[in-house]
């Protein structure tokens, strides 16, 4: 971390974390801290209550005493653990730089040493011991902690909010300084240390931690994409498994395959090609033009639109299979127009003097998201997301991103809980997720070299996202991470200079369990 500003941020997004019951995002900040300043008295606490065991937290607390012995809350939960010394700060064991370099190598974060910032620790420990109760005794023959004193908690709690407050995530200044964090709410199961750092009734051993791979193989899914390569002017369609094996080639590039979108059957896909034809008028026009094909019979697709306009482009499905949204620039400029699948109902959506691009139909039918540039930059080219209402009267638009540079290509987890975009607002393009009313958005690809990353989407299983990116150099290939922003794999299709648009086909027995 560099400078005291960024170990103040990494400490507060710890106790945040650590509050909610993300154990596996407060150990890993928390550490940092620890790692920087070994002597930082509160992050020893704190970090004592996200342990993975009962080792480490014993260790911590022992840490939390060695810089401070009269540390009563420190002292009280270490005598629970069944530590016996009277003296912490004399203690042989090892010194708090050792025990952190350890544990900072188990879990892989190694950080090089900075200058102790130390000296908010001190009232935060001052507080504690003040607002410490009295803890009821454990039980003398099952050996089981005591419940703990919840008026005790209660005061701890408000004396840390007091002493150390943590803003609320909010798109318009979280991004500011964006960290790598869990994206999803823990489960209301799940474990969670109270303050008084009191085991809880059940064993730490049985804990069920939260997932980090998929229950379903990756390679089960069917992956399809739209790829230049090299000396082409418009993409290919290919088709390979969901680790990108096998891939086979569907279309020729001559036959110009863009923005592929599954139905949410599966068995077909809307894409947009740049096709000649002869419009109503007698007229000969070459323009793109939405076409639906049977994903067995790509050769025999039908001609869906016959607008003519110089773009079409990202046509998105409704949930029952039925209805399209789509971007032309019929009236002049890029809106968003609404047709079935049979061609009919044809309709303009949006009316502005600014681009709408990129829509994405919600799961359950009630929303799509789409990037535009009506916001408080117009003319500046610039877009954020938005949101628009579907099946009312009126539609209710809602900006949901508020960030410098741009935010763009939306796509929705298959659950609809959360959105995946990309975004240059840190210079070169990034993949962010956030929650489907546009908060808590996290950065996923904070260490990439700077490369550019674009076209992301959910894989069906919910738990991990796809995304081109030229992170190597040169040619981009397919990254697939996690919802923690780790790298789960780098895709087999490689070779192709840049992908146009990406797809996995919806698997519905998944969407239901979902």
């Amino acid at each position: 971390m560099a400078g005291n500003k960024a170990l103040q941020d990494a400490l507060k997004a710890g106790i945040e974390a650590a509050r909610r019951g993300d154990r596996v995002t407060a150990r890993r900040l928390l550490r940092q801290v620890v790692t920087a300043d070994a002597n930082h008295e509160a992050a020893w606490l704190w970090l004592a209550s996200a342990a993975e065991n009962l080792e480490e937290r014993r260790e911590c607390l022992e840490n939390t005493l060695r810089i401070n012995p009269n540390n009563t809350r420190a002292r009280e939960a270490l005598d629970r653990l069944g530590t016996g010394r009277a003296d912490y700060s004399r203690s042989t064991a090892q010194s708090p730089a050792q025990i952190t370099q350890r544990r900072v190598n188990q879990a892989n974060a190694v950080t090089e040493g900075r200058n102790p910032v130390i000296g908010y620790a001190i009232v935060v420990a001052v507080v504690i011991a003040l607002l410490v109760g009295i803890v009821m005794i454990a039980s003398a023959i099952l050996g089981q902690p005591a419940q703990p004193n919840r008026e005790t908690e209660v005061a701890f709690q408000r004396s840390l909010v007091t002493s150390t407050p943590v803003a609320t995530a909010d798109p318009r200044t979280f991004t500011e300084t964006p960290f790598v964090g869990v994206l999803v709410a823990a489960p209301s199961n799940a474990p969670t240390l109270p303050p008084t750092f009191t085991p809880t009734y059940t064993p730490t051993a049985t804990e069920t931690p939260l997932p980090t791979v998929t229950p379903y193989p990756v390679a089960i899914f069917t992956l399809l994409y739209s790829a230049f390569n090299s000396g082409d002017s418009q993409p290919a369609l290919y088709r390979s498994d969901g680790e990108g094996v096998g891939e086979f080639q569907l279309g020729a590039s001559s036959d110009g395959f863009r923005d592929v979108a599954f139905h949410p059957g599966g068995e077909q896909i809307a894409f947009v090609r740049v096709v000649t034809y002869t419009n109503d008028a007698g007229e000969e026009v070459t323009a793109p033009e939405l076409f639906i094909a049977n994903l067995t019979d790509i050769a025999g697709a039908r001609q869906v639109t016959r607008l003519g306009s110089d773009v079409l482009s990202n046509p998105t499905w409704a949930p029952d299979g039925i209805q399209l949204v789509f971007v032309s620039n019929l009236d002049g400029d890029e809106e968003l127009w609404y047709v079935t699948e049979d061609g009919n109902n044809l309709r303009q959506l949006t009316f502005n003097d600014w681009r709408d691009t990129d829509p994405a139909w919600s799961p359950d039918g009630t929303r799509i998201v789409f990037a535009s540039e009506q916001s408080n930059r117009p003319g500046s080219g610039l877009l954020e997301i938005f949101s628009m209402t579907m099946g009312g009267d009126e539609p209710v638009f809602t900006q949901m991103t508020d960030a410098e540079g741009s935010s763009y290509e939306p796509a929705w987890s298959p659950n609809g809980a959360l959105i995946v975009f990309a975004s240059d607002r840190n210079d070169d393009g990034d993949i962010f997720v956030m929650d489907a009313d546009g908060q808590r958005p996290f950065l996923l690809t904070p260490d990439d070299g700077g490369a550019e990353d674009h076209s992301p989407v959910f894989v069906p299983d919910g738990e991990n996202i796809v995304f081109a990116s030229n992170q190597d150099g040169g040619n981009f290939g397919l990254v697939m991470v996690d919802l923690r922003g780790n790298l789960r794999l780098r895709l087999a299709n490689t070779g192709h200079v840049d992908f146009q648009s990406i797809a996995f086909r919806p698997e519905i027995l998944l969407r239901l369990g979902q």
